[in-house]
């Protein structure tokens, strides 16, 4: 059975506050500062409260001061000191003058609580963002990627808000203290009478709070599926309308965003439920007040209306808490979510750097009874590759060829280190790979993959990506030329200037392959691995990629994966995969010679 301690804990969500700092990262001078506003706001507010109770008695008793009065005793004496006289006039003003500061106090503290908390959303997606692009590559393969977008944005600025709600329950809380504390001083019979009310109301309210926690979550849980549903449909838009199920797809999403409205409609009535039934109970409660105070405890008119204005303070601060709790509930919901993700980012992370600096390729690189597997091993014991031995000379041409799933890009992503490999060792001039500085090693390294990868901007931005140097003019238009992208950049209007809209979307698919060698050439590395980078290209396109790869041999150690056997028959050494293990390894006319597998592979091709 929960003790007292246990209770008090959950109703302040104590555990829930201090996870949400720790998540959000706000330190105790920020969280100090936002507090000493509060109680400073509550400070000027209690003041305004009780200059108020002069007021209601010099109206009361026709402007006549009351003797034996403590507050009237103060202010006699300020008055005689100040030689201003005391009025109802200047009571009036001095009410008014903590109220002005208690709002110059709450804009101090509203906008420092922005700050706060927008630096805090901007080290929440930071933190997540980086978490992410420094996972392995395991992570990507077994997260949604619509759940990654959906954590780093509509989830992280959800989360971020939490802490406002967590400052107004800070300064709601402190505020219901005053208005109890100022009460009790008042009449502590019949505080003893409203406490017992608000009690009763918070029973009342506490089913619909633990319902808008449950549905919170069911609505995060909806928005989520929501990005990933929005973000695999765009981004198979072509499929959509070449299978015609437009109308079909827009049913599917349509589903989702009707039960996330039901979702948020229930919260909705959830808080309109909380609305009808605390406003009449809190009414109930000072008509209670009334009764009681003046039939059997004898108040007068200005204690009791002072009494009944701070009553109604203490309704609408103790309605405000109980929708703030709601609020914060909802939102730590978001926010764990990316917590949660982030985590599983940071944990996902094992592939370590090394110390020992890479300057540049001199001998080779070998590979030493390497083997890989996805994920864990006791629930994938089958490994991707087995058992791999190659040697690669320092300005060789290797290429890397089978059918598909054999391992040929998994053993590419092995050597800059893009996944570990779980068996064997890889050296460099020597040098473990798991020695060398992550960084340098792969600067060294250029990778070209089937699907160029750029960015929305320029052309010449697209170029300049990730370099540590400024490259002159003849620099970039050497590259331009090795990659045979001058060809159409110059009949560009706007030349380097050109932008290449999301992802290239504005270019051809043979430009955009051209402009990726392009960058790759500029970035200047030793070692150019290229995953199948004619597969998708037309074949004037490939025969562009073919000559500057033919340029690039023995100037560069090349390392290509080709299902199209017609780009590497060139190569110094041709290593054939199957099922993860080599089983053939020569050049072109030693591979055909044996009339094995390499043979059977380039037959199918000139058959098809």
């Amino acid at each position: 059975m929960p003790s007292i301690l246990d209770r008090i804990q959950e109703f302040l969500k104590i555990n829930a506050i201090r996870r949400m700092l720790i998540m959000l990262r706000v330190g105790g001078k920020e969280m100090g500062a936002l507090a000493g506003l509060a109680v400073l706001y509550a400070f000027f507010e209690g003041v305004g409260i009780g200059l108020l109770l002069p007021v209601l008695q010099y109206i009361q008793d026709n402007g006549r001061f009351t003797s034996g009065d403590a507050t009237w005793a103060v202010m006699l004496k300020v008055a005689a000191w100040t030689h201003v006289p005391l009025n109802l006039a200047t009571l009036l003003l001095l009410s008014f003058f903590p109220i002005l500061l208690r709002q110059i106090t709450f804009y101090l503290n509203t906008r420092y609580g922005a700050k706060v908390q927008n630096r805090a959303i901007v080290r929440l997606r930071s933190e997540a963002f980086k978490a992410m692009v420094e996972a392995d590559l395991s992570f990507f393969s077994e997260e949604n990627f619509g759940n990654l977008m959906g954590a780093l944005t509509g989830m992280v600025g959800a989360g971020g808000s939490s802490l406002t709600f967590l400052v107004q329950l800070i300064v709601t809380a402190i505020l219901i203290a005053l208005y109890l504390t100022v009460l009790m001083a008042l009449s502590p019979i019949l505080t003893l009478v409203t406490i017992a009310s608000m009690l009763i109301i918070y029973a009342v309210v506490r089913v619909n709070v633990t319902v808008a926690r449950r549905l919170g979550t069911e609505a995060t849980q909806f928005a989520r599926d929501a990005y990933i549903a929005i973000a695999q449909r765009l981004g198979s838009v072509i499929l959509i309308k070449m299978r015609g199920q437009e109308d079909e797809e827009t049913r599917v999403v349509d589903g989702i965003g009707e039960s996330m409205a039901r979702t948020n409609l229930k919260i909705a009535m959830a808080q309109a439920r909380t609305d009808v039934t605390v406003d009449p109970a809190l009414m109930l409660a000072v008509f209670v007040t009334i009764f009681v105070g003046f039939q059997f405890l004898g108040l007068k008119l200005a204690g009791l209306g002072l009494f009944l204005f701070i009553l109604l303070r203490l309704n609408q601060k103790t309605k405000e808490f109980t929708m703030n709790r709601q609020a914060l509930s909802a939102n730590i919901e978001s926010l764990l979510f990316v917590n949660d993700i982030t985590a599983k980012a940071k944990a996902s992370k094992t592939i370590m750097s090394g110390d020992v600096e890479f300057p540049c390729l001199r001998e080779g690189i070998e590979l030493r009874e390497v083997e890989f597997s996805y994920g864990d091993p006791d629930r994938n014991p089958e490994p991707v590759l087995r058992d791999v031995t190659m040697s690669i000379p320092k300005g060789s041409f290797v290429a890397l060829v089978g059918r598909s799933g054999g391992g040929k890009s998994t053993l590419a992503q092995l050597i800059p280190r893009l996944r570990e490999a779980t068996g064997g060792s890889i050296f460099f001039d020597g040098v473990d790979i798991r020695d060398l500085d992550l960084r340098s090693l792969r600067r060294k390294i250029g990778y070209l993959t089937q699907e160029a990868m750029l960015l929305d901007g320029t052309i010449g931005q697209n170029l300049l990506y990730g370099l540590d140097f400024e490259p002159t003019d003849a620099q970039v238009q050497s590259a331009l030329e090795g990659s045979y992208s001058s060809i159409f950049v110059r009949d560009l209007p706007q030349g380097l200037e050109t932008g290449v809209g999301e992802r290239g979307a504005r270019l051809s698919g043979g430009q955009k392959q051209r402009l990726a060698l392009a960058r790759v050439l500029l970035q200047d590395p030793d070692i150019l691995i290229l995953d199948e980078p004619t597969s998708a290209l037309d074949s004037e396109s490939e025969q562009y990629i073919q000559q500057a790869l033919d340029a690039l041999h023995h100037r560069k150690t090349l390392i290509v994966i080709a299902h199209r056997l017609s780009t590497v028959q060139r190569a110094d050494q041709i290593f054939v995969l199957d099922a993860g293990e080599i089983v053939e390894r020569g050049t072109h006319e030693e591979l055909m010679a044996k009339d094995e597998a390499y043979q059977r592979l380039f037959d199918l091709q000139m058959q098809a």
